[in-house]
Order: structure tokens, then sequence, then C-alpha cells
């Protein structure tokens, strides 16, 4: 059964150039998890700062669909290296043609001071699974079995999409190999979970189901995809998300990520294209 670290590890073949080891796909899509190739672009570029180094954010781009069978090399590149600002880009390449350009921002990690002002939103109040009586999620089989180093609790399923409803979603995803990890490996765990079933909402007012998909769906895929990391985070993560707008085919969905300890430790913002077939009878959507 496939780790988290074996999802993350990445092989030295030039100065700040690395490949890829093992890439990871659902068994019901030709291509790779986009958020295993986000998470090897960080791990790459933390491969080339200073290990007190954390990511204040990341800003990727998917330029092509990654295949099976084919290794990823990425390329990191130094833009910034301040004492306070250092900044890294990073381009992904398979079969010597670009798939993936990323940008990434470090800062010395430090603890904030005790008189230092600061606030958050407060963290929704889902308890974690198992916590208390009639817990509203379910497990989720769908999308990532086979292996996925992920437990996903879900409060619906693609096939509860059926019925239309609001573009919301929240999904507790807890890593089944619980381990005294950096703060660096943490966030491109949490840059990998970022990625998972983040996109079905898109079309959940429609009540167009997403795996496996309705009818009428032709394409979703992410196009961009930004993290901006707040706090640590640990091995139990709240992604409590919703779909801001659908226009012209592009669906903006974002996403408040909570510790169990209900610290909001990140917040994702990501775009998804969307093609339904032109003569399908949608229904009016429902907010």
């Amino acid at each position: 059964m496939l780790t988290l670290d074996n999802l993350l590890e990445l092989d030295q073949i030039d100065t700040n150039v690395f490949v890829s080891r093992t890439l990871w796909g659902s068994p019901a899509a030709k291509n790779i998890f986009g958020g295993q190739l986000v998470a090897l672009g960080l791990a790459a570029a933390f491969r080339t700062v200073d290990q007190q180094c954390i990511s204040r954010s990341l800003h990727a781009q998917f330029l092509k669909q990654v295949v099976r069978g084919s290794q990823v090399e990425f390329r990191v590149q130094g833009l910034v290296s301040a004492c306070k600002i250092v900044t890294r880009t990073v381009l992904g390449y398979q079969n010597g043609y670009p798939v993936m350009q990323m940008v990434c921002n470090f800062m010395q990690h430090r603890v904030a001071d005790v008189d230092e002002p600061g606030y958050q939103v407060e963290m929704p109040n889902v308890p974690f699974p198992g916590a208390q009586p009639n817990c509203p999620f379910v497990l989720d089989p769908q999308g990532y079995p086979d292996g996925f180093p992920a437990k996903i609790w879900a409060t619906s399923l693609d096939h509860d999409h059926e019925t239309p409803g609001p573009p919301l979603q929240q999904l507790w995803i807890e890593s089944p190999h619980k381990a005294c990890r950096t703060m660096q490996t943490n966030q491109c765990i949490l840059a990998m979970y970022s990625d998972v079933h983040f996109t079905r909402v898109i079309l959940r007012p429609f009540g167009i189901r997403i795996a496996p998909a309705s009818k009428c769906l032709r394409k979703i895929v992410s196009v961009d995809h930004h993290i901006w990391f707040h706090q640590p985070n640990d091995d139990c993560l709240l992604f409590d998300s919703k779909c801001l707008q659908l226009h012209g085919g592009r669906g903006i969905v974002q996403s408040r990520v909570f510790s169990s300890a209900g610290k909001m430790v990140a917040t994702v913002v990501q775009e998804g294209r969307v093609e339904v077939d032109s003569g399908a009878r949608l229904p009016k959507p429902k907010l």
C-alpha cells in the first residue's frame, strides 16, 4: 500500500532538477492525481531552500494532463532569496512537454508573539467523524480507492449530487499513516489533499454527478490552484468548501482548511473548467 512518503519521493538528477518516483491516479481516470503534482512541485522547491523555511503560499497552473507511465521532471529556479522573502518557480515537464508551472513563496518560520494582534474566522461546528452520535459524515469510497493514503469523510457522496443542492461541501481528511513529520512535509501533504473532490461542488446546484459522471458532463478539469498557508497543520483536516461562481464554463471554488484543534491553517482557491452538452436541459440552479 502506498504511503504519503512514497507519493512525495523525488530523485535529484541535476542542480535544482528533480524527478518523481511514484505517480498515483484514480483507477477511474487515465491521468495522475493533480494534488500529487502540486505537492511534488512544492517538495522540489523545499529542496532548494533552508530547512527553517516554510511556505507562505503557492500558485500553480496546470498546462497539460499528466498521463501514467512516465516520470515528471521538476526544474526549480530562484527568483528572490532575501532575508525575509524567498521565492521559487517550479516548471514540471513530462516527456519533454511542460505540464505545470508554479510559484512558491517562503518565509522563515516563527511563533507569533502573545501580544501580537491576530484573529481568524470561527471553525464550523463540524465534529470529527465518530466524535458524537448521529454524526452526518460517512466514509467516502468514491474516486480515491486502491491505496490512496487518506481517509475521507464527507457529508454527501457523489451519488447524492444527482439531487440539486447548494454548491457546498465539508470533508474531513485524515492521514492513516500518522508520523512525526517536519512542517515542510506537512505542508506538502496539505497541498496534496487540497485537490481531493474539490471541483465536484461546481455542478452540484444542477444535480450533475462527477463520478461516475452524469451523461451530460463532457469535461471538468482543474486549471489554477492557489494555497495560502496560515498556521501549522496536523494529520486531521476539515475542508469547508463552496463554489463562489460558475460563469462561462469557469467555476471558482474556495476552501477554508481547519485543523482538528480548530485553527484555520490554510485557504485554498481553485478554478475548474466545465463543459456540459449544449443540448442538456438543466434545472434552475439550487443555491
